[in-house]
């Protein structure tokens, strides 16, 4: 149950910095508003990252 959790955290964190570096990586996209939302989810994907560490360190 423990290994499936964070699993699935880490699989969560991953998608949400891949997806802000996709959207990041957009030539041509000059609208801050787009940026910032990037920037956004890279940092849930921050958040959730540290938040399955402290499970990994908690549960193990």
């Amino acid at each position: 149950m423990t290994d499936s959790l964070i699993a699935v955290f880490s699989a969560a964190a991953l998608a949400l910095v891949l997806t802000s570096a996709l959207r990041l990586s957009r030539v041509g996209s000059t609208d801050p508003s787009h940026e910032a939302r990037s920037v956004t989810l890279a940092l849930y994907g921050g958040v959730v990252a540290v938040v399955t560490l402290g499970l990994f360190i908690a549960l193990a």
